[in-house]
């Protein structure tokens, strides 16, 4: 508590002490009250049509023949938006998956990589301030004082480069490119004692010299309540570990200092810190489980679990909340990131020239109680030190008829960790290598240097007025090697300090050579042809091949053919629209696209051991998004997403193990009691035409807005929200980790003070209060293991803006204020829109 008191006070000194100092230059500068006006009108409303740099450059959204989603940083805040995870409701084909900040999955399109061992990338790559951030360890965090979020969907591999098959996600931080001082400060209250304090100042410190610092802290108590497990009778069986999750105790911080070097080149600094200390998570509930005699779950042919009788007590079988888990081990998170970047533009006549370099570093450990039951079935406990060093050089430039942009990239990443699994996951691994178990653990330390390179060229050919092809190709180099043990210890049989060591990546080498060096050359490519019908109006063809590097799966009992998986490829089709109507009133954006996929790396937990397998798998699919605002008072987004998919084969369970829970517990169809612990053999040996994890055939968003003058000011209601249809959490599509159809939906009311610029917002999330999965692991004859998104969850948030950014309306406050779809055209009066226009 110390810690994270001293912590705070450094970020709150931070931001007060940069706030003091922007105050007295910002006094000396006197900006004109009409110049903040502006400034503040000039912020995004829920339906404009935004800048992006889908394509590394500043273009409108309505001018990108990709399909691309975007927020401003207005946006966001009226969304309510506090977290990376959170943007998903609202934008089409975009799913998420996550227990804890420990680990996020996102899937694009059904497209993701579900594997939770430290080491792998997603093939959704996420970059923030163009700089692409390779471990899912270190996406989750605090979103604050953003600029915006675009999500480009389908392979992105050409100007992105790398593991964008599915895809990419783009947070853009506010940053000092700003004269003016201007800034703010929030604080937020809500249920389970959430709250935040969050703020943000920055403007000029001397000509051509300007800074902008941020920060957030955040604390939550959980929501998923920790309880005992008692008889009918009301005797203690087994107690809880007292711990709540789902609570959030963190803080981040972050400075951009930018320097004008000459009138035609800008060097931007930034430095970005973030910590979760102690964070109550680790733990699950249990769920889909019908008993057998032998204690164990039923299971099908493949060995997974098919039942669906929801959340359940595990030792009494009784119905439980999904709200509520029984674990009895404390799981925690403790994690610590810093990114060092720094970025050069500097503009040559004819090109510009742009210069990314960043270093970032993670420290985590994380500890869990992966069963959901109150006994020590499986825990699992990992750490890892991650450093990364990326640098990118680009060329842009525009010729005659033709854009084009060339560069090249190099990434160099470090790994450093271990793996732990103790209980019945490894009771054969004990049983072969002790001759017998009490609580036995396998821990696999690993060491994997990566270090890639590429080059790429893209350009954009304007034959005429409406007629334009875009052609691109990136070839990429990757080097990688694996240091890796996997060393069994037990309490009675193989104590510490003198465990057994079961096999390393030589061992393996040693069976199929060079499974543990992964040399890796591909090429990804685009070509698009893009025809602007009339002015309003874009239609774009396009095709895109993206690639992904193979990798290694970590597993406490591997075989060596299965410890390296393949490369994967994706070529996708698409074909789409971009359309303004109703003189500016209605946006209306729609893609149709066709993926087929040539060594997809699907994560199986099969047997309770995490692998990744190669499956080819063919997708189809549609987005559609409305933004319509009929009157100067009302604005609506709608949109809706079709798919089907389908993998070829994943393997099944095959064998697993399973300790004798109780003397002389029977046989049953496919597990047999060889004295002291089961095995299990399931007949099914691959699931075939499985549908991609996270892929609902059908889904609908919403958002509908209005907002009316009040006395002194505007008052917005809002209602938004999603609908998903029955989608598998897993691809190995067992029915327990089906999640069925269901809808989320959230409110808001907004007051925003005319003169001032202080706003104060009511909220509410999930208000029908709709218990829904935001992760599940099928575990075979160990039952299904879950977290639920939170239940109804409301408070309220303080906005106060200093500065330029005190929005009040010119001319004495008779001005509505509305959400408008823009057309691309500048008004009159408002600041160019190259970071949230309109």
């Amino acid at each position: 508590m110390n810690r994270i008191r001293s912590a705070a006070g450094k970020a709150a000194y931070l931001i007060s002490a940069a706030a003091v100092a922007f105050a007295a230059q910002a006094h000396a500068q006197d900006v004109p009250q009409q110049e903040a006006a502006q400034a503040g009108s000039a912020e995004a409303g829920l339906a404009d049509a935004i800048v992006v740099t889908a394509n590394k450059r500043s273009e409108s959204l309505q001018k990108v023949s990709i399909s691309v989603s975007a927020f401003s940083g207005d946006q966001i805040k009226r969304l309510n938006i506090t977290d990376t995870t959170q943007i998903t409701q609202q934008i089409p084909s975009l799913r998420v998956n996550a227990w804890s900040p420990n680990l996020t999955i996102f899937s694009l399109r059904g497209i993701s990589q579900n594997n939770f061992t430290d080491n792998l990338e997603a093939p959704v790559a996420v970059y923030q301030d163009n700089a692409y951030i390779a471990s899912m360890n270190a996406i989750a965090g605090q979103l604050f004082d953003i600029k915006r979020v675009e999500v480009l969907r389908g392979p992105q591999g050409t100007l992105f480069g790398r593991n964008a098959t599915g895809g990419l996600i783009h947070y853009l931080s506010n940053d000092a490119s700003k004269d003016a001082f201007e800034g703010y400060a929030s604080g937020e209250y809500g249920r389970f004692h959430s709250w935040s304090i969050e703020g943000a100042a920055g403007g000029a410190l001397a000509q051509g010299v300007r800074l902008r610092v941020a920060g957030r802290m955040e604390k939550a108590d959980g929501y998923i309540k920790s309880r005992d497990t008692f008889d009918p009778t009301g005797a203690l069986i087994a107690p809880g570990s007292g711990q709540d999750l789902g609570g959030r105790n963190g803080w981040a911080a972050r400075a951009n200092l930018q320097f004008d070097i000459t009138p035609e080149a800008t060097l931007s600094l930034w430095y970005k810190h973030a910590e979760d200390n102690n964070v109550a998570t680790g733990g699950y509930v249990f769920e889909n489980c019908v008993y057998l005699a032998n204690g164990y779950c039923n299971t099908n042919a493949a060995g997974l679990s098919d039942d669906q009788n929801g959340v359940i007590n595990g030792v009494t079988s009784e119905k439980a909340s999904p709200w509520v888990h029984f674990g009895e081990r404390p799981g925690r998170l403790d994690r610590v990131m810093n990114s060092y970047q720094g970025q050069l533009d500097w503009k040559l006549g004819g090109a510009e020239l742009t210069s990314i370099t960043n270093y970032l570093t993670m420290n985590k450990v994380y500890a869990e109680d992966g069963d959901a039951l109150p006994f020590t079935i499986v825990n699992v406990d990992s750490r890892v030190k991650f450093h990364q060093f990326s640098q990118e050089l680009r060329l842009a430039g525009e010729t005659g008829m033709l854009k084009w942009q060339v560069g090249g990239y190099y990434l160099d990443m470090k790994y450093n960790g271990s793996h732990a699994v103790t209980g019945a996951p490894i009771l054969d691994l004990a049983i072969a290598g002790n001759g017998g178990f009490s609580l036995p653990t396998v821990d696999q330390r690993y060491l994997i240097n990566s270090k890639n390179w590429s080059v790429f060229a893209q350009g954009d050919i304007k034959f005429n007025d409406k007629l334009s092809l875009t052609l691109g190709g990136r070839y990429s180099k990757d080097n990688k090697s694996i240091d890796y043990r996997n060393i069994l210890s037990d309490p009675t049989y193989a104590p510490q300090p003198d465990p057994k060591l079961l096999f390393t990546d030589q061992d393996l080498a040693a069976v199929v050579p060079g499974v543990n060096r992964d040399h890796y050359g591909d090429w990804a490519a685009r070509v698009s042809l893009n025809y602007q019908a009339t002015p309003d109006a874009l239609l774009f063809l396009s095709w895109n091949r993206g690639i992904k590097g193979g990798n290694w799966s970590l597993s406490s009992n591997i075989a060596a053919q299965d410890f390296r998986h393949r490369p994967e490829t994706l070529n996708s089709i698409e074909g789409g629209f971009k359309t303004t109507l109703l003189g500016g009133k209605l946006r209306l954006n729609g893609t149709v696209y066709h993926y087929i996929y040539d060594d997809y790396q699907a994560f199986s937990l099969a047997g309770g051991v995490p692998k990744v397998y190669n499956s080819d798998a063919r997708a189809t699919g549609a987005e559609l998004e409305a933004f319509w605002s009929p009157s100067r008072n009302f604005d609506a987004v709608f949109g809706a997403t079709y798919e089907h998919s389908r993998v070829d084969s994943i393997p099944g369970t095959g064998v697993q193990f399973g300790p004798e829970l109780f003397p002389g517990a029977p046989d049953s169809e496919y597990c047999k009691n060889l004295g002291g612990v089961f095995r299990c053999d399931f007949p099914q040996a691959n699931i075939k035409n499985a549908q991609l994890p996270n892929a609902p055939k059908f889904s609908f968003n919403y958002l509908l807005r209005y907002n009316r003058d009040v006395s002194g000011g505007n008052i917005a209601a809002q209602v938004d929200g999603v609908w998903y249809d029955d989608q598998f959490l897993e691809v190995t599509n067992g029915l327990g980790s089906l999640q069925k159809a269901y809808n989320v939906t959230n409110l808001s009311l907004t007051y925003k003070h005319d003169q001032t610029g202080i706003a104060l917002t009511a909220w509410a999330h999930n208000v029908f209060n709709k218990a829904y999965r935001a992760y599940a692991l099928n575990l075979g004859i160990l039952g299904v293991t879950s977290i639920y998104a939170p239940p109804v969850t409301y408070g309220a948030t303080l906005r106060i803006p200093f500065g330029a950014n005190r929005w009040h309306r010119p001319g004495g406050g008779t001005q509505p204020r509305r959400l408008r779809v823009c057309s691309g055209h500048r008004r009159a009066g408002v600041p160019s829109p190259g970071d949230e226009g309109s």
